[in-house]
């Protein structure tokens, strides 16, 4: 069997290669880049994402567990159950009454 001698690139011909191995290289990079589902770019807004995600998560498990323990308290302490609905409602118990000794200011007449 005999070898063919390679043949050697003209200089115009190597120049095109060369720009199209560029151009080729150039393409794949942007395509990792900024591929719409697993470019770099994409994974990187993903990851940004899940951070924010994950500390909203710690925020309304931290806000779940305190209103838990404001059920509990609710249904359990009569005596905190008595202070929200005297301060947040103003209830008063059998024979209480209110006095209010704050100074109003004196209407104006018209």
């Amino acid at each position: 069997m005999k070898k063919k001698p390679k043949q050697k690139l003209s200089p115009l011909q190597r120049r095109k290669l060369v720009k199209i191995v560029v151009v080729l290289i150039l393409f794949a990079f942007l395509w990792i880049f900024f591929s719409p589902n697993a470019g770099v770019w994409t994974v990187i807004q993903h990851r940004s994402e899940l951070h924010q995600l994950e500390e909203e998560t710690i925020l309304l498990e931290q806000e779940n567990t305190a209103l838990q323990s404001e059920i509990d308290q609710l249904q359990n302490d009569p005596a905190y159950l008595e202070e929200i609905a005297r301060k947040k409602y103003g209830l008063l118990k059998k024979n209480e009454r209110v006095f209010d000794f704050s100074q109003k200011k004196p209407e104006k007449n018209k």
